[in-house]
């Protein structure tokens, strides 16, 4: 009978593994299974986005795909990608657009200054504007000066040389190169007109067609060898002209207002 004893024993140990196999909880199977394929799902979902944040390559996407994954071995690249960006310099600021051959010549005017017979302030003098004065922009050179470039013009009575932009005005629409646009002769002239007033209303004494500090003319008033002011000796002049010291010195006295 003790040969029989092995055999039963196996038969034994087979019925129990095939009876443990039939009891095992299919659901649990299936969960097991099931959390293995989530986790491929969400590897996939977060190398897309890793993708999608690369390729736009601004420091606001990788912000957005660390907010959504800021763990793992994508987080630590995101964020080498972030300090990356921030090393990089800040792209130079373009000079203005030059507008095509064929704008010129074109009509413009000045805002008053020097001509000079090169595009810069190194050539030398050789004209000078007023405000309002028209001009014509032959050709726009290289070369720039804060933010504006220099123009080859002619001007009236045969006049030619070179201006910067930053004192030349465009005619009509406005242009980037040239320094706003141009005021019109009634303009100007009611600037002139209320010039004064405004400088009184401001505080300030005006003479000489400009503004000055209140008090500067009690500052530099002069008192010439008549021992008069020189509001005292425009009064007296104004009334003969045969005094020697109105030709003598009254010419002392211009720029000073009435004082």
């Amino acid at each position: 009978m003790a040969k029989f004893i092995p055999g039963i024993v196996v038969r034994l140990f087979l019925a129990t593994a095939t009876l443990a196999l039939v009891l095992i909880d299919p659901v649990q199977m299936l969960s097991v299974q099931g959390g293995g394929v989530r986790a491929q799902a969400a590897d996939g979902t977060e190398k897309a986005a890793f993708e999608a944040a690369k390729e736009l390559g601004t420091v606001e996407a990788w912000d957005a795909f660390l907010s959504n994954y800021p763990t793992g071995f994508h987080a630590d690249l995101a964020r080498a990608y972030v300090k990356k960006l921030a090393s990089e310099p800040a792209p130079a600021a373009s000079a203005p657009a030059a507008p095509a051959p064929s704008a010129y010549p074109t009509a413009a005017g000045s805002w008053g200054g020097v001509v000079r017979n090169g595009p810069g302030q190194n050539y030398r003098k050789v004209d000078s504007l007023q405000e309002g004065d028209p001009v014509t922009l032959i050709e726009r050179t290289d070369v720039m000066d804060n933010g504006f470039p220099w123009f080859r013009i002619t001007y009236a009575g045969g006049g030619s040389g070179y201006q910067w932009g930053g004192i030349l005005c465009s005619i009509g629409a406005e242009r980037p190169d040239l320094f706003q646009t141009c005021t019109t002769a009634a303009q100007r002239e009611e600037k002139r007109a209320s010039a004064p007033q405004k400088c009184r209303e401001n505080g300030g004494e005006w003479g000489g067609d400009q503004c000055w500090p209140k008090g500067h003319f009690d500052k530099q008033a002069k008192v010439n060898k008549t021992g008069l002011s020189c509001k005292e000796l425009k009064a007296r002049c104004s009334q003969t002209d045969r005094d020697d010291d109105c030709k003598r010195y009254l010419d002392s006295c211009t720029g000073h207002g009435d004082n």
